[in-house]
């Protein structure tokens, strides 16, 4: 059972994670999109879950939390997707 504290951090945590464990063996492209998209699945858990649920998620108000998640999933998507990955000769 999950503590009521932490709530849905701990799936968010663990895909998160996991994004950065694929970055680690090599494959940075998808592991920042895996990371990208653990931070656009915890804006919608947020959105969603209503703050005794949301645990960790819930930081500031739902709106903030919601648009900070947001914007730090686009960023980095944005990142991600413009990234030169060829090797320099």
């Amino acid at each position: 059972m999950t503590s009521p504290r932490i709530g849905a951090l701990w799936l968010i945590s663990a895909v998160l994670i996991s994004g950065l464990a694929v970055i680690g063996f090599g494959q940075v492209r998808w592991g920042g999109l895996v990371v990208a998209g653990s931070m656009f699945g915890a804006a919608l858990l947020r959105l969603m879950l209503p703050p005794a649920r949301a645990g960790g998620l819930a930081v500031r108000s739902r709106l903030a939390d919601v648009i900070f998640l947001l914007g730090m999933a686009v960023g980095l998507f944005v990142i991600v997707i413009a990234l030169d990955l060829r090797p320099r000769v």
